[in-house]
């Protein structure tokens, strides 16, 4: 590292900028000049960007463990325009490898979605999957002149033009400016450190204080500059809210496309473990028998045109309440810097058709119930204006008919903790009769979400609920007909864990096999893993592998294609409606342009090798419970066995 070149580059959110970018010349460099080579476990949240078809090569530092922080430039398509969203190209990035030559250490995803800043030349970039490596924390301090920072990289040396190795090294602040962070002296900033951090580093504390943009060279293999090296960074003190607004989060505008509730006028009663439960609230009208909370339509919505609707009738003047589940989870996990936000709209007796009594509406709050049973309402956490978080606490402290914002800081207090459900509640002591209003934009900043479920069938991984069990045959499951054993001394299709016993390398597996004995009409789903309080979202997809055997690789048990005629598919349970559905019915496409239906797959996978196989669920189980994972066989034309391996089942969140 030692200097950063500046270049001419177009950015998408403003107009053409001078952009100082610190990419390699010809391949992607590496390293700080004037620095010290850094070891495993060094400032292991810095992280190196390489893009496909360019000689581009980057820094860039962990922020999330799904997210890093780059200089714009580095994410820029070919045109030089940096854009919102997908990568306009395939983009490697590479987390916690010191020396780029041991592949056996750090973390490689690929990036996923790209967010540019709409002022200055950074981007967050959004990983294709998260990493346990320590995020670095973004300062909320302004540098200072005279301050001594800490530069590391992965760019040019005074000697080398790849070194492959993360350097690191000190310099001086020499000014300070609005979005930007000059220091001179100390170690250089060369071609490939764009984007690298610049941090304050502390006696057990590290933060990152800005990114490589621009340098003089000074010090840089085969430039010209000579002199003291000074490097202008791009500040992050002063973004904090902005990175944490944008790291991955929870949350939803409840707009078709994004998050759908997924419950209709559902109680916590019974569940126990803080969820709350009713007490002495009714429907609010003759028509409605319970308390509500429900997606609606209405003009007032915060945003778009659909909001949460809540209401109920206080029954008692000692002690009422009434939570309603809206979402439930249990595989998102809240860090330090989790912020739940939400809007409310409290309705007045005249703008709610008359049911709405006095400040009734007031009284409510979103509720976090946690897997170890702690909740947000008891914690004792307060909103932005120094109200409790407890719906009791909120009865007065808005204005009706009108949108309010709450916001809580509650990585405070939940950080690490795994969220179970997100629920309404509506609490107070003092008054009766009717409560109603809207919520809409609810969000939940700065969280980490894991699949919603993952096995490998090994050892200490999710096993098979069932064992060669067909999946009833009563709709949506698909049953069985024409299906035999696939072998005299097998009398039922099979579904099973076993062995790789061909030695491709996959360990465990599930093995299926069975007999197709009509030419006109067979099938056998059978049912593998039942999943509990597991829901789709606008994102979810389902991935698996699957190897379909030939006749000469499975004992001349399969014949023809048939092994291929296979597919996984899953029941679906829209709680909302108490309606089932499954995957196999829908037009959903597979990533092998054909439909999830086994009969489809027929001319998709090839025999004798791993197919990888992803279903994008997206608005087919937006909403809806998962409740079941089958495996069905499932073809009009022939006749014969099939037999083959599932394994590496994955529905992410």
């Amino acid at each position: 590292m030692t200097g950063i070149q500046r270049v001419h580059r177009r950015l998408a959110f403003v107009m053409a900028v001078t952009v100082g970018m610190i990419a390699a010349a010809a391949v992607p460099a590496s390293a700080i000049t004037g620095g010290e080579t850094l070891t495993a476990g060094q400032y292991s949240f810095t992280a190196q960007l390489r893009t496909t078809g360019t000689d581009r090569g980057c820094t860039a530092v962990l922020v999330h463990p799904q997210a890093v922080l780059t200089d714009a430039a580095c994410v820029a398509g070919a045109d030089g325009v940096v854009s919102a969203g997908a990568p306009k190209l395939p983009t490697t990035i590479t987390v916690g490898r010191a020396d780029l030559t041991a592949t056996t250490t750090g973390f490689v995803t690929q990036a996923a979605r790209i967010i540019p800043h709409p002022t200055r030349p950074l981007a967050l970039v959004e990983l294709a999957a998260r990493t346990s490596i320590a995020p670095v924390t973004v300062s909320r301090t302004a540098p200072v002149a005279g301050e001594r920072l800490v530069l590391a990289g992965y760019g040019r040396t005074a000697d080398q033009w790849v070194p492959d190795v993360l350097k690191s090294g000190a310099a001086t602040v020499g000014a300070v400016a609005a979005g930007t962070v000059t220091t001179t002296g100390g170690v250089g900033v060369c071609k490939g450190d764009a984007g690298g951090p610049v941090l304050r580093q502390g006696t057990s504390t590290v933060e990152l204080v800005g990114l490589h943009h621009a340098s003089n060279q000074a010090g840089c293999l085969a430039e010209a500059a000579t002199g003291t090296p000074e490097a202008t960074g791009t500040r992050v003190d002063d973004l904090y809210t902005w990175v944490n607004g944008n790291v991955p989060s929870l949350g939803s505008t409840f707009e078709a496309g994004d998050h759908q509730p997924h419950y209709r006028n559902s109680t916590g009663a019974g569940l126990g473990g803080g969820h709350g439960g009713v007490a002495n609230v009714t429907g609010i009208t003759t028509t409605a028998a319970v308390p509500e909370l429900f997606l609606g339509t209405d003009s007032r919505s915060h945003s778009g045109t659909q909001m949460l609707l809540y209401s109920g009738k206080d029954t008692s003047t000692t002690s009422s309440y009434a939570f309603l589940r809206a979402f439930t989870y249990g595989n998102v996990m809240l860090r330090a810097g989790s912020v739940l936000s939400y809007w409310v709209y409290p309705q007045s007796k005249a703008n709610s058709f008359d049911l709405a009594e006095g400040d009734n509406s007031m009284c409510v709050a979103m509720d976090l119930i946690f897997t170890d049973g702690s909740t947000l309402r008891d914690s004792g956490l307060t909103d932005q204006d120094g109200h409790g978080i407890h719906p009791a606490n909120q009865c007065g402290t808005m204005t009706l008919d009108t949108w309010n914002e709450v916001r809580v800081e509650v990585g405070g207090r939940f950080a690490g903790k795994v969220l179970r459900t997100v629920m309404v509640g509506y609490q107070q002591a003092a008054n009766t009769g009717g409560f109603r209003g809207f919520i809409d934009d609810y969000k939940i900043t700065d969280v980490v979400a894991t699949d919603k479920f993952s096995t490998g069938l090994g050892t200490g991984e999710t096993q098979p609920t069932w064992t060669n069990t067909l999946a009833g045959g009563v709709s949506p499951r698909g049953g069985a007909a024409n299906i035999g054993g696939v072998a005299s001394t097998v009398t039922v299709p099979e579904l099973f864990v076993g062995t790789d016993h061909l030695g491709t390398g996959a360990g465990n597996i599930l093995l299926y096999s069975g007999k197709d004995n009509s030419a006109t009409s067979s099938y056998a789903y059978l049912k593998s893993f039942g999943l509990a309080q597991t829901f789709g979202g606008p994102t979810t997809k389902l991935h698996y592998r699957v190897y379909p055997q030939s006749k000469t690789n499975s004992y001349n048990l399969a014949d023809g294609n048939n092994s291929k005629c296979v597919a996984i598919d899953l029941i679906f349970h829209d709680r909302t409606t108490d309606t089932l559905s499954n995957l196999r019915s829908s037009t959903a496409p597979a990533s092998n342009g054909k439909r999830p239906h086994p009969a489809e797959q027929c001319t998709a996978l090839t025999l004798d090798k791993w197919n990888d196989v992803t279903v994008d669920l997206g608005s087919l189980a937006n909403g809806k419970e998962i409740v079941e994972i089958d495996f069905g066989y499932d073809q009009p034309a022939n006749t014969g066995g099939y037999r083959g391996f599932v394994d590496d089942i994955r529905i992410s969140f």
